[in-house]
């Protein structure tokens, strides 16, 4: 105990003789996108398949936060395994989830590594194509391929048009459809299948409070 406080009263004496003190670590923080502005105590409230409240929330600050970037395949000469970090950066949580500007982040789990990337939500570019999350693909590409079809004016708002469909597996036959107003944020979400022509899921905003 006598050598750690002997150690932090020899710090603090150098920094009052050179006039300099402890440095501050200063971090980036990453601001929400125009087309979802989850800036710290936003919420929404949609109506679900017009019987349920669903309320979407943002925590009241921007938070610290930084994610392994490193897969478990990654070694070094003497065999270690290495692992990093992505730097750390204020962000919101949406939901309890962190959010980079358009990007989220996604566990991309083992065998594959075993590690998180970021992973797009949405772009403000019309053709940019995605799929909705990481998905293990060894027994069928079962992800939902999302594309961003347009930006049109409603008389009110910008707005961004994304669809979405499935290659294979038991939704196949359906299509998503959700438009992101500017400054707003998610106002509809719809999903339909296209052979029966029936609304499957809907989800509709009803109220909002953005803290820009």
């Amino acid at each position: 105990m006598k050598r750690i406080f002997v150690f932090i009263f020899i710090v603090l004496v150098s920094c009052e003789k050179d006039g300099s003190s402890p440095k501050e670590i200063v971090y980036d923080t990453i601001k929400p996108g125009n087309y979802l502005p989850v800036y710290p105590g936003t919420w929404w409230r949609y109506l679900v398949n017009d019987k349920m409240i669903v309320i979407d929330s943002v925590s009241m600050e921007y938070r610290l936060h930084s994610y392994r970037n490193s897969p478990d395949y990654n070694y070094d000469e003497d065999g270690d395994l290495i692992i990093t970090y992505s730097d750390s950066v204020y962000v919101p949580f949406l939901n309890s989830q962190p959010i980079y500007g358009y990007f989220k982040i996604e566990w991309i789990m083992p065998p594959f590594g075993n590690y998180y990337t970021k992973w797009p939500i949405l772009s403000e570019t019309v053709g940019f194509k995605f799929e909705r999350n990481w998905e293990d693909k060894r027994f069928g590409d079962f992800s939902e391929k999302v594309e961003v079809k347009n930006i049109i004016f409603n008389g009110i708002d910008s707005v961004l048009i994304l669809e979405g469909h499935w290659a294979y597996g038991p939704n196949v036959a359906n299509k998503s459809y959700q438009e992101f107003a500017k400054g707003i944020g998610l106002t509809k979400e719809l999903i339909i299948d296209t052979v029966n022509l029936d609304t499957l899921s809907k989800k509709r905003l009803i109220d909002y409070f953005v803290n820009d």
